[in-house]
């Protein structure tokens, strides 16, 4: 008896000493970082940090003390930021799965928890733009929220302010994370038996940063495929960020190293970008049923650039500029990827030589950035999410670019390049309208013409009635006019596409797709996730254009459901399985399965990547990656 009363003390301590709920961490957090050392936040001070290990032993000596303060605090209502000086900064960082929010099943949030490694302190407060010393301001409050929600391996962020009871006020931080476990792995019967492994974390040690490796078996006549991914969102412990990304495909290959200070808030005075990469690329070109010939090509591309903000927050214009260099050259090479191999095409399979249809380019150029912005953000959730949370752009903003080409770094072509981009979005939570276009083109003045010229653009309702029912409306246009490197766009790409026609042998060089969605949201089953079911129908053609076998269609339609799920509950990474059937006859279209996993909360539109392939990659307008 006495045995068994001394382990259930023992397990109590233990259950005591590793506990920190949100109401023992926030008062934890708050007395130990008196004692710790200043850590330089965005601006540089003020901000403290309290280690893990810190808290740990804090609560173990001073559980009940810590509680008795934090629920004192927690019972005064928030306040809104007004000027009052901040007394403290108490940062809460939770696991996918919360003590306590899976009832029965608490023993998924413990296996969850002994795999995950939650997002650091230090990481969250380096986001924020408000610290101890500075008056409460609303607007940063908001955007240092604002920046923490956009962060892909948080689900979301909260910013409350609570009367410290001496005149300030004490901030609230709250952050919960994804799922950051990369784990792929695809078999088969034959010989290997395992055909794929990818391994990753997407929030590696809770330091935010993604590291991924991926292999891949290339098949008879081919190699292995080789790839790997390391992005680092707080580069040198600042919101910088390093991306660098390579693979080697059994067919090609590509690599990018990119660092930049990206333009996160209207509160920056500058924002810079340098990047460089190279690529040994290729396209199967879709032919009406016949075998599909591939054409090769190479790229090489650098550029460095920075801008400047003149105005107030929610209207102001930005000035810049960069140097950029830019190289692109078409094969004479034709050939068929066989089950077997590649097997080269010895006659003209074109009717002409790739390099001259295809002209390419080498250029380097200095370039001249200028943007205007009047912008506001709404929050909302179930737009581009089942549940989860993001903020949208509620304004006007347009980003411009404007670079002449020099005699260095080996540039042979004189040409002058121009590149837009255009937002416009307005409306609330239940309804909101939203417009995205962007061009580019060159004057070639050896050729005396304008060639490159790449449009492409997105028009999206969202209309959210209640918490079940959400429809979203979207229009999407892609053309490509005279390109310097091949592009086809097909029909049923899986991005950008219309759905069901993924296996169809249309492409041509401008695309039109319509989509129309609705989703009801199931409910939260043992609040593992969300679980959704969508009804859609596509349509879209293609024309013509010069694209090589190109071809013009008529309207093409399809019909589908869809099952979704969002996990952990409230994740804004979707994750869907979609049948889709083509009801107009098309050669090769058929019934589809769709299954993808994708983040689309963090921007209105991705660019198809068929229509940014056909894109210079060192495009300096790039630098105003909008928040």
């Amino acid at each position: 008896m006495t045995l068994a009363r001394r382990l259930r003390g023992l397990w109590a301590g233990l259950r005591a000493a590793s506990a920190c709920t949100a109401c023992a961490c926030a008062g934890a957090r708050a007395a130990a970082a008196q004692s710790e050392p200043a850590n330089g936040g965005p601006r540089g001070g003020g901000t403290r940090v309290t280690s893990d290990s810190t808290l740990r032993e804090w609560a173990t000596r001073t559980r009940r003390d810590s509680t008795r303060d934090t629920l004192a605090t927690s019972r005064r209502a928030p306040v809104r930021c007004a000027g009052q000086p901040i007394s403290d900064v108490v940062v809460i960082t939770q696991p996918p799965y919360a003590n306590g929010l899976l009832g029965r099943f608490q023993f998924v949030a413990r296996a969850v928890r002994e795999l995950h490694s939650t997002t650091r302190t230090e990481v969250v407060r380096r986001f924020l733009i408000l610290n101890p010393g500075d008056r409460c301001d609303e607007l940063r409050r908001a955007e240092s929220e604002r920046i923490l929600r956009a962060q892909p391996y948080l689900v979301d962020a909260r910013i409350v302010a609570h009367d410290d009871g001496a005149g300030g006020v004490r901030l609230e931080v709250e952050t919960r994370d994804e799922f950051s476990g990369i784990i792929g792995l695809a078999g088969g019967s034959g010989s290997p038996p395992v055909r794929r492994v990818r391994l990753g974390e997407a929030n590696l040690m809770g330091a935010g940063v993604h590291a991924m490796a991926d292999w891949y078996d290339g098949g008879v006549g081919y190699r292995d495929g080789v790839g790997g991914r390391l992005t680092h969102y707080q580069f040198l412990g600042r919101p910088y960020q390093l991306d660098l990304r390579g693979i080697r495909r059994d067919v090609g290959g590509h690599w990018t190293l990119d660092v930049a200070h990206p333009f996160y808030t209207d509160l920056q005075r500058i924002a810079w970008r340098a990047s460089m990469g190279g690529a040994d690329e290729f396209i199967e070109m879709r032919r009406g049923g016949a075998t599909r010939n591939t054409l090769f090509y190479d790229r090489r591309f650098a550029d460095v650039g920075g801008i400047l903000r003149i105005g107030v927050p929610g209207r102001l214009s930005l000035f810049g500029f960069s140097l950029s260099s830019e190289r692109a050259s078409t094969l004479d090479r034709v050939a068929v990827l066989s089950d077997s191999g590649p097997v080269e095409v010895a006659d003209p399979a074109l009717g002409y030589a790739p390099s001259a249809r295809f002209a390419g380019q080498r250029s380097a150029r200095v370039n001249a950035l200028w943007g205007v912005r009047s912008v506001r953000f709404v929050r909302v959730t179930g737009f581009d999410a089942l549940t989860g949370a993001q903020d949208v752009r509620r304004g006007f903003q347009l980003g411009t670019m404007v670079g002449r080409s020099m005699g260095l770094l080996g540039s042979r072509d004189d040409d002058v390049f121009v590149a837009a981009d255009l937002y416009a979005g307005t409306g609330g939570p239940r309804s909101f309208a939203a417009l995205e276009l962007k061009g580019e083109g060159r004057q070639d003045n050896d050729r005396n013409e304008w060639n490159g010229l790449v449009g492409s653009g997105r028009m999206g309702w969202y209309t959210v009635p209640n918490d079940r029912h959400r429809v979203v409306l979207d229009l999407e246009y892609s053309g490509v006019w005279r390109p310097r490197v091949p592009v086809q766009l097909a029909l049923g790409a899986r991005e950008g596409g219309a759905r069901g026609f993924g296996d169809a042998e249309v492409a041509g060089a401008r695309r039109f797709v319509a989509r129309a969605e609705h989703r009801l949201v199931v409910g939260r089953p043992f609040n593992l996730g969300d679980l959704g079911l969508a009804t859609f129908a596509d349509a879209g053609r293609v024309w013509a254009g010069g694209a090589p076998y190109g071809v013009t269609t008529p309207l093409r339609a399809s019909v589908g459901v869809g099952l979704l799920a969002a996990v952990p509950p409230n994740s804004r990474r979707l994750w869907r399985v979609d049948l889709a059937y083509p009801v107009t006859k098309t050669p090769g279209a058929g019934f589809q399965v769709i299954v993808s996993n994708r983040d689309l909360t963090r921007a209105f539109w991705r660019e198809p990547i068929d229509v940014k392939m056909a894109r210079e990659r060192a495009v300096p307008a790039s630098v105003f990656t909008w928040p």
